[in-house]
């Protein structure tokens, strides 16, 4: 029996031809940069999760080795319920837990100590998009978070249908389109990461001792 389909035109493949491949975070950002400079967009990079029956040792151990400090926490369908980072696993949550519960370290699960999805503070792509690194580090500050996830319309809107009514924020469904991470501004801003989150450090004196 023949098949039918029939063959494709090919190339071959042209001397020095490289690949596509996700665009990279600014080496360096200042406070006064775009905020979509510091993002982690998950339009380009891949997110990573766990599912809340996971042993925390196993969450720490995934975020080990591909390098980040926060997972997204799914369920079977996908959807996030909650999110669990270094700090939570590395801190005072399994202490507590294990004087508290009487359980050993080892039989503690994500959903223990993650921060569950009614109680995640999430800033929308409306307000991102115009919004500079400044804001976003003050915001941290103001929320006392090291991570801020950002969220956008499920259907993929990032604009207002008019560009100058107020933006409708917290309404319709959602996905989750980046996040910002308080180790990764302060890698891009080159200060420590305790003066992004210690508001002793006012924004203009980090901005002056950056050369800004």
């Amino acid at each position: 029996m023949s098949e039918p389909f029939g063959t494709l035109s090919h190339v071959r493949l042209a001397p020095e031809t490289t690949y596509i491949h996700p665009p990279e975070l600014p080496d360096r950002a200042y406070l006064t940069s775009p905020a979509i400079e510091v993002m982690t967009d998950f339009d380009h990079v891949e997110p990573r999760t766990i599912r809340p029956a996971a042993a925390i040792d196993e969450a720490l151990e995934n975020m080990k080795r591909v390098g980040v400090r926060l997972l997204l926490v799914e369920d079977a369908d996908r959807n996030i319920v909650g999110i669990v980072s270094s700090y939570d696993i590395q801190g005072e949550k399994p202490i507590k837990l294990v004087q508290e519960s009487r359980i050993s370290h080892s039989e503690i699960r994500v959903s223990d100590i993650m921060t569950p999805q009614p109680d995640i503070e999430a800033l929308h792509m409306l307000s991102v998009r115009n919004a500079e690194v400044g804001h976003i580090v003050a915001t941290l500050r103001a929320l006392e978070q090291r991570h801020l996830l950002v969220v956008q319309s499920a259907d993929g809107n990032t604009e207002p249908a008019d560009e100058q009514a107020t933006p409708s924020i917290g309404s319709g469904p959602q996905v989750v389109r980046g996040l910002f991470s308080s180790s990764q501004i302060g890698r891009q801003l080159r200060v420590d990461v305790d003066e992004i989150m210690t508001p002793a450090h006012s924004l203009a004196e980090m901005q002056r001792g950056m050369g800004t």
